[in-house]
């Protein structure tokens, strides 16, 4: 029988928390020693390809694949998707169909760990997606207006998720065990906020170190 890997969900709690550049880490660490499966259901936030670098790079988005209800298999669908390193990246360029996203993460996890930027707004594709997550990460800010944003994001993901708090600290902010509190999340860790000016594409062989750290922390507890 074949291995079924988890999927994990990565959601901000405003927009400009850094989910995305989250998720993609995690999607990273997560394909050490094999493959991994970055799924981007966010079309409106520019598309996970761009923030990666491989915007160029050959392969499928979501508009580009072609799901006619047949069987899908696991390999023919990461080979055909743009790869960042052991990661194969399905970018957002429309609204996904519930059922393709549905169809696309139950295959994925026979090939490797899935991780979903799942966009902060409840939408049937995202609902779909939530059904199938193992485990979601909410990636916060530890300012005011970022807290009163995922809480609100938390309540929308409703009382059936199995989530984790990642505090994106800096300045004079509020402690991360205090933001989670406020949440009402478990805390997995806090990482420092990126730099504005960090504008070039992420490359898979200079991940930050903090959040690679807390990454790891994410897969060893939906692995416990």
């Amino acid at each position: 029988m074949d291995a079924i890997w988890p999927v994990i969900g990565v959601v901000g709690g405003r927009g400009g928390a850094g989910a995305s550049t989250f998720a993609a880490v995690l999607a990273a660490m997560a394909g050490l020693g094999g493959r991994a499966v970055l799924v981007d259901l966010d079309p409106v936030a520019g598309g996970l390809d761009v923030l990666l670098g491989v915007e160029g790079v050959p392969g499928a988005r979501w508009s580009g694949l072609r799901l006619d209800g047949g069987r899908l298999d696991a390999t023919a669908l990461l080979d055909g998707l743009p790869p960042w390193g052991r990661v194969a990246v399905l970018s957002a360029d429309l609204d996904p169909a519930p059922v393709a996203v549905a169809q696309v993460l139950d295959v994925a996890v026979r090939a490797g760990p899935v991780v979903v930027d799942l966009g902060r707004w409840s939408t049937p594709w995202r609902a779909a997606a939530l059904d199938r997550c193992a485990l979601v990460v909410l990636v916060c800010g530890a300012d005011v207006r970022s807290v009163t944003g995922a809480r609100s994001v938390r309540l929308a993901l409703g009382t059936a998720v199995t989530g984790l708090v990642v505090v994106r600290a800096g300045g004079a902010a509020a402690p991360a065990s205090r933001v989670a509190e406020l949440v009402d999340m478990p805390l997995i860790g806090a990482v420092p906020a990126l730099p504005n000016s960090a504008e070039s594409p992420l490359a898979v062989t200079s991940l930050p170190r903090a959040m690679s750290r807390v990454a790891r922390g994410v897969l060893d507890a939906v692995q416990s």
